[in-house]
């Protein structure tokens, strides 16, 4: 009994003792809460710093604060809510946190509380602002966020005091409450400043913009939605997606959203859509799904473009280029037919049949064959673009000797190369190089490059021309001169029909500028690719490849072209 009447005696020793530690521990508990309530209450970044230092200095008994908070930059901190503080002067304080030592340099570096119970003995407060307000004693602590020092929450006491270790730990705890406060607002401004963001980019977007919900039902229609379909917003919201479908058309939308499902996403898809008025418009879609975080789609994303008066444009220039091509052939067959009897009937005085001809008249008939040979040459090639733009030249291809044709070519072109005194050579590490092509047609395209390297190599210069295997699937021919080469800046365009170097005489060059077009399309119908390597003053160098053997039936289509 002695034993047990022992032990109730220390109980009831120590109950009065933990009785007062229980009750000043709800007291802060308390306190703690009360200031949370007030710090999380609102969204709004001053409320809650006013808020939380009315309430904290009304739990501590204090009559005067204030809090700073550090600039954007994490440079300075500036007062953000002061109590009791009434000099403009002091609010007008932007602290530096890097550049000397103060009060709020200790606490953002050491993210302790720093306590002084009397400012006019210590000279961390030399500017005496507060000393002149009257504050006499002073405890700043941490505002703290994930460990991340945001500001400083200051209580002072106009009399000398000696801050209590519960004062100091409750001070700190309000300036952890604040700080998450402060997080938690900056996060909700940062959100609403992207929402806003993304909402005005969405209103201003050219296209339409209109998301859906996977029933169909329209979610949001931006001002571009309106201007194309003709709905306000107010009308097509909460609408099914069917009322921009032509009749007839009202699967196509299952078939869309089921694509969409399955790819991910459709681009550049064309199709037809029903206006307010009932005028069916030429759209261009794309079309995404909306996912949730765990990726599953909760809707879709529509971006519309109208593209009816593109649509018409195109036609209407694709009549145009149809009519320009009849034009053309037609006329260069009506020329034709004359001037082959004016080049039969020259031909014929040349030869004597129309009796003997003196000097001079041998000399005009010489200028005539030649300006008629030259006009057959530009009505030759106008005919070839215009069927090569129609689509009505077929190959015949086989397997053709790439050496022995080159060779051929460049004999033809000789003569003209021997009068500027330019080397004309063929070189080739191998003879037996063959191709599969039409023979007329590469002799078409070696005559145009050979010929226009021949025509801008200036005198004693030099023209070669390479053939060489490249890989098993294909033969590459080159070109190479020493001429003056062709600026950056123009070898883009050289392809181009109609299109000629502009040289530095300013000297126009004869021709039509279509040889190297029609050259290029000659080389892609084989399946090839040409090129050119080119700079002002070092000479120029076409390439172009050729299919080497007979593309299998089985296979993939020729086109990569090699090189």
């Amino acid at each position: 009994m002695a034993q047990v009447k022992g032990q109730a005696k220390d109980i009831s020793v120590a109950s009065p003792n933990s009785k007062a530690k229980l009750l000043a521990r709800n007291r802060d508990l308390s306190a703690l809460l009360a200031v949370a309530e007030v710090a999380t209450q609102s969204l709004d970044i001053g409320k809650i710093l006013n808020d939380t230092l009315d309430k904290s200095l009304e739990i501590l008994g204090f009559d005067v604060g204030f809090i700073r908070i550090l600039d954007s930059e994490g440079k300075r901190m500036d007062v953000r809510a002061a109590r009791g503080l009434r000099s403009p002067e002091f609010q007008r304080i932007s602290t530096p946190v890097d550049e000397r030592r103060n009060v709020t340099r200790i606490v953002f570096e050491t993210k302790e509380p720093y306590v002084c119970s009397d400012i006019r003995k210590n000279r961390l407060y030399k500017n005496r602002t507060m000393e002149r307000e009257g504050v006499v004693s002073t405890a700043a602590a941490p505002v703290l966020s994930k460990n991340r020092v945001l500001g400083i929450i200051v209580a002072g006491s106009r009399k000398y005091h000696r801050f209590t270790p519960r004062e100091i730990r409750l001070l700190t705890a309000f300036g952890s409450q604040l700080g998450m406060a402060l997080e938690n607002a900056e996060l909700y401004d940062e959100a609403s400043r992207s929402k806003a963001y993304i909402e005005s980019l969405v209103e201003s977007a050219g296209d339409a913009v209109i998301s859906t919900d996977l029933e169909g039902r329209i979610l949001t229609w931006n001002r571009a939605a309106q201007v194309i379909f003709g709905y306000a917003k107010d009308e097509a919201l909460g609408n099914h997606l069917a009322i921009l479908v032509p009749p007839g058309r009202e699967k196509e939308l299952e078939e869309i959203q089921n694509k969409v499902q399955l790819s991910g996403v459709i681009r550049n898809l064309e199709v037809r859509r029903k206006r307010k008025d009932g005028v069916v418009i030429d759209a261009a879609l794309a079309v995404s799904p909306i996912v949730d975080e765990q990726g599953n789609a909760v809707g879709f994303l529509h971006l519309a473009k109208d593209i009816t008066e593109k649509q018409r444009y195109e036609k209407r220039l694709k009549e145009l280029d149809r009519m320009k091509s009849d034009f053309v052939s037609n006329v260069s067959h009506e020329l034709r037919t004359p001037l082959t009897a004016i080049k039969g009937s020259v031909d014929n005085m040349l030869d004597g049949i129309t009796g003997a001809l003196n000097e001079k008249q041998m000399r005009y008939l010489a200028r005539i064959k030649s300006n008629a040979d030259r006009l057959s040459r530009l009505i030759n090639e106008l005919l070839d673009l215009s069927r090569i733009e129609a689509g009505k030249i077929d190959l015949r291809p086989a397997d053709i000797s790439l050496v022995a044709l080159t060779r051929e070519v460049n004999e033809s072109l000789r003569p003209v190369a021997a009068e500027k005194l330019i080397s004309l050579e063929v070189a080739s590490p191998d003879t037996d190089v063959s191709a599969w092509a039409e023979r007329d047609k590469v002799a078409q395209v070696l005559m145009n490059l050979i010929g226009n390297a021949v025509k801008f190599t200036p005198s004693h210069g030099k023209v070669t021309v390479g053939v060489r295997r490249n890989g098993d699937e294909w033969v590459e021919i080159s070109i190479a001169d020493t001429g003056p080469g062709i600026p950056a800046e123009e070898a883009g365009r050289i392809f181009d029909k109609f299109y000629q170097v502009a040289r530095e005489d300013r000297h126009k060059t004869k021709g039509t500028g279509l040889g190297l077009a029609i050259s290029k399309a000659l080389v892609e119908m084989h399946g090839g690719k040409i090129w050119l390597e080119s700079g002002a003053g070092r000479g120029s160098t076409f390439y172009f490849t050729l299919p080497a053997r007979q593309p299998l039936r089985s296979g993939e289509p020729a086109g990569s072209g090699g090189g």
